[in-house]
């Protein structure tokens, strides 16, 4: 008995390494085909530029090319050339780099006006206790306080980090402003950058528990407290530590607006219900990138936030391919692993595109046993017929890896 429960154990663990190691070694065997595909807006001939990455997983080999918005394949050089703002280090070297651009000189301000971000509509985590810095301090840089903040029901409190005490004053002092300016507590959110790597602190965007928004900082040692008017439910704030903006605003239905550090609000003419941006600004455009399954869409943006123009392109996937396809019709479930390397997680595919061959694995086994005369209902051909019938290939296999020995 012992050892046909040993036995058991071997076929599952065998399943297991088959189900990690071989839809994979099949995916790289057949895969051929672009990697990944870029949009990009000219600032030179204001259209788009694409850059496709293309190659052979197999042989782990892969190239650039790279096209004009009609299509036509244009040189990695002329490609530089066309985007300044991206290869503004290859082009300095290569002594290509204008010294202005539509009229603009290109000094090193405009240069550095280049700004890269993601934006995702989901909050990453929410701190109950934030520092408040000073906005205006005497020396250049961050300095963190003695002591933190939270907003309950009682109004804004600021805690002592060495007593653990209420600081009375303080609290009392940044409390009146927000009880003025109509402040419900207590806070839904406070969002903001707790952190000293920055240049400078435009403290916190807060949204009370009437779903209005507040900026709250210090300056000089004093409470500053402006209401923002907004229609609608925040979900998100992502704020910016250095630019023209303030930060960008997620609503409840991941419409993504701008505040500026003028207090103008924006709506972004950009859809995208999974709530994931890649933003790109400078001196000219702001590009707004939305991945979607199958597609890509860049969306350009004038410095005023008007949309200028958008181009979508297909992405071709290797799940949308029919090698995909064939690999679940063949494969049951596949074992992934996740990016903490640490746990394994099985991947199953619909009934619909692997029962066929399961059922013919199944078939096989059942046919063998006839012809070598054995009996079908013994517990131990019905384990290794369900576990067939169940894992297919994988099942399959690890039968006869390991057979049943009387």
């Amino acid at each position: 008995m012992g050892a046909k429960i040993v036995r058991i154990f071997l076929i599952l663990l065998a399943i297991f390494i088959m189900a990690y190691y071989l839809p994979s070694f099949y995916q790289k065997s057949v895969e051929k085909r672009p990697y990944k595909t870029m949009i990009y807006f000219s600032e030179v001939t204001h259209d788009f530029i694409i850059a496709k990455e293309s190659g052979d997983t197999l042989n782990r080999q892969a190239e650039m090319h790279y096209y004009d918005a009609k299509g036509n394949e244009i040189p990695e050089k002329e490609y530089m050339k066309l985007l300044p703002f991206n290869n503004t280090r290859k082009l300095k070297l290569m002594g290509e780099m204008p010294d202005s651009l539509n009229g603009i000189e290109l000094n090193n301000k405009i240069l550095k006006s280049v700004r890269r971000s993601i934006l995702i509509a989901e909050p990453f985590y929410s701190l109950a206790l934030n520092p408040l810095f000073e906005s205006q301090p005497e020396r250049i840089g961050v300095q963190l306080p003695d002591d933190v903040f939270r907003i309950n029901k009682h109004g804004i409190e600021f805690l002592n980090c060495e007593s653990n005490r209420i600081e009375q004053e303080k609290s009392k002092k940044f409390n009146q402003p927000l009880i003025e300016k109509g402040f419900s507590f207590p806070a839904k959110g406070i969002y903001g950058i707790p952190s000293t790597i920055k240049l400078k602190d435009d403290g916190y965007f807060i949204v009370d528990n009437s779903n209005r928004l507040f900026h709250l900082k210090m300056i000089k040692g004093e409470p500053f407290c402006k209401e923002i008017k907004f229609n609608g439910t925040i979900k998100n704030i992502k704020c910016h530590s250095s630019g023209d903006l303030f930060c960008h605003i997620f609503d409840d239905n991941n419409q993504i607006y701008v505040l500026t550090r003028e207090y103008e609000l924006h709506k972004i003419p950009v859809e995208n219900p999974n709530g994931r941006f890649f933003v790109t600004s400078n001196y000219f455009y702001n590009t707004y990138k939305v991945n979607d399954k199958d597609k890509s869409t860049l969306y350009v943006l004038s410095p005023e936030y008007k949309l200028i123009a958008k181009h979508t392109e297909t992405i071709d996937h290797y799940s949308h391919s029919k090698e995909a396809e064939i690999e679940r019709s063949i494969f049951p479930f596949k074992i992934m692993r996740t990016p903490g390397l640490a746990h394994f997680i099985p991947i199953p595919n619909p009934v619909k595109d692997f029962y066929i061959l399961n059922l013919i694995c199944a078939g096989i086994f059942i046919i063998i046993k006839l012809i070598r005369r054995r009996k079908i209902w013994l517990p131990v051909n019905v384990a290794d017929f369900t576990i067939i019938l169940l894992t297919g290939i994988y099942g399959f296999i690890g039968v006869w890896i390991f057979p049943n020995r009387k």
